[in-house]
């Protein structure tokens, strides 16, 4: 049996999105919507996309890429993928749209850069880390995790789980991300990147 699709140009560019969950949402139907059928994403793909991810795998998540370019050089190449684009995804200072609990807290123990992606994840990964010892006004204003501490964060930089991930797709075959990635999509954009 043969399937015909409608002929006609899709567009989701006149939804306005606020929340993070509704631009995971788009991210996949554009995807999904692709006029050329090649560059439509396969079944096991579209399961790994974010859309399908718990609040507790999107803190995974977001722990391991930290972890991960903790010692890399800001110039080095996954880092400079990062931060690319990333003052949007920051809101310019992503310190200025905290609450001030949270903001003190901060202060005492490091310094952040405000414009940075990676300072951004640094910082969640360790309260999430240190969650046990923080005050509990901190531990109030983050609410408790996974949930609300993912949502904290996703509710003020809504770009921040997409970018992320489109980020850290170049290592998508590291074995700290495999679960993250469809891996025949990994050996698609492999193989495009080398044409």
């Amino acid at each position: 049996e043969e399937v015909h699709y409608i002929r006609f140009p899709y567009s989701l560019r006149t939804v306005t999105l606020f929340l993070a969950e509704d631009m995971v949402a788009r991210d996949l139907i554009e995807q999904m919507i692709n006029m050329d059928p090649q560059k439509r994403p396969s079944a096991s793909c579209v399961l790994k996309h974010p859309f399908f991810w718990s609040l507790e795998k999107q803190l995974q998540f977001f722990q391991d890429v930290s972890d991960r370019i903790e010692k890399e050089s800001l110039d080095g190449p996954i880092v400079k993928q990062l931060e690319r684009g990333g003052r949007e995804v920051v809101k310019m200072d992503w310190r200025e749209h905290i609450t001030v609990p949270l903001q003190t807290d901060l202060r005492k123990f490091r310094s952040y850069k405000g414009g940075s992606v990676r300072d951004l994840l640094r910082a969640m990964r360790n309260k999430k880390h240190h969650y046990r010892e923080l005050p509990p006004e901190v531990q109030g204003t983050l609410g408790s995790i996974p949930d609300e501490f993912v949502c904290y964060f996703t509710a003020r930089f809504p770009h921040l789980l997409l970018h992320t991930y489109h980020a850290m797709h170049i290592c998508c075959q590291e074995r700290l991300f495999q679960h993250y990635y469809d891996q025949d999509s990994a050996e698609l954009s492999l193989a495009g990147d080398a044409v």
